[in-house]
């Protein structure tokens, strides 16, 4: 383990994470049982208890989110042929023993956390839904999308452990375009790092990931006109929640190998970890379009879940996360495309 304070802060948040989801687990699986009982004053009890543990668990996951990058961004010096982030999330790419484990740890960890709090706003919305509601009649679905977010959470706690404490020094570097090898020098695929010649063009990544994003906002602006008028969402919803799953990978793609060589001017340096750390502004058009993304989960969570015949009113909370969907993925274009025009 690599011992600084932020590793040992991450650590930490990384075990509170793991005892609270087997807290809620435990106290969840008990509510359920009790619940089938028709014991309900004791389940109604134990539901405001899992309510403050799963928001407690849910404040940790969002600070752990971008602290595990800082973690990383410390780990940099520790090699001297490391450049930035990229290159540590590279470190034990052909080595054996438990180091190699580590790029599948940063890869899972970099899917998981997002997941976690993508999950962790369908149990928000559920539960106030299910607040709205009479009767009480989500708390089924509540507890369940409350067990799928503590499982996460123990995931992540334990993946995100398990990263911080094997041994890094034991490792073979991989080459490529954020650390520097034996070779000199390569490119991900590894071939020699091309230093001469044309960059490589990507127009067409450019534009599918403002036309798709583009379709986005115009689906949202049409299903808020529904909205407006007392109609429902109609098929515009499932048409936005399409492209939002679209525009992820689509996202990723265009912030590496467009928006990075393209914001820092090295047209040779894919790397998204560099465009943050090196242009901070960049972390403003990110989180827009994250956010446009998982509120656009959220309402379609809200409209498909959180309404039953029993009168729950999940849909009341549509209208407000499509706005802020809406709002999102424009401010992320607009971002974007302005960056882009200048030179």
């Amino acid at each position: 383990m690599i011992i600084n304070g932020l590793s040992v802060i991450a650590a930490f948040a990384a075990v509170l994470r793991v005892v609270g989801g087997l807290l809620l687990v435990a106290i969840g699986a008990r509510a359920i049982w009790r619940r089938r009982r028709s014991d309900r004053s004791a389940s109604g009890a134990r539901y405001y208890l899992l309510f403050t543990l799963a928001a407690t668990v849910l404040g940790l996951s969002i600070v752990a989110w971008p602290l595990f990058y800082l973690v990383l961004q410390s780990y940099v010096p520790e090699w001297p042929d490391v450049m930035c982030i990229k290159g540590v999330t590279r470190i034990g790419t052909g080595s054996v023993g438990a180091v190699a484990l580590l790029p599948g740890l940063i890869d899972f960890l970099l899917a998981v956390k997002p997941a976690l709090v993508f999950c962790a706003g369908v149990w928000l919305v559920l539960h106030l839904a299910n607040r709205a509601s009479r009767t009480g009649v989500l708390a089924g679905r509540v507890l369940a999308a409350l067990a799928v977010f503590a499982l996460l959470a123990i995931s992540d706690g334990v993946a995100e452990s398990a990263y911080l404490f094997i041994p890094k020094k034991e490792n073979i570097l991989a080459t490529g375009c954020c650390n520097v090898g034996s070779l000199g020098g390569a490119s991900e695929s590894g071939s020699p790092l091309r230093l001469a010649g044309p960059p490589e063009s990507h127009d067409g990544l450019t534009v599918a990931f403002f036309a798709v994003g583009a379709a986005i906002v115009v689906a949202l602006s049409l299903c808020l006109r529904r909205l407006r008028r007392g109609n429902g969402p109609g098929p515009w919803l499932a048409i936005s929640l399409a492209g939002a799953l679209a525009s992820l990978p689509l996202g990723y793609a265009f912030l590496g190998s467009v928006a990075a060589p393209t914001f820092l001017r090295l047209p040779y340096h894919k790397c998204g970890y560099c465009l943050v750390a090196k242009a901070p502004e960049s972390i403003v058009g990110i989180t827009l379009f994250l956010v446009g993304a998982f509120a656009v989960g959220w309402a379609g969570v809200a409209h498909w879940l959180g309404t039953t015949r029993e009168g729950a009113t999940g849909s009341a909370f549509c209208r407000p996360l499509l706005r802020v969907a809406w709002f999102g993925y424009l401010g992320a274009l607009l971002m974007m495309a302005v960056r882009l025009m200048i030179p």
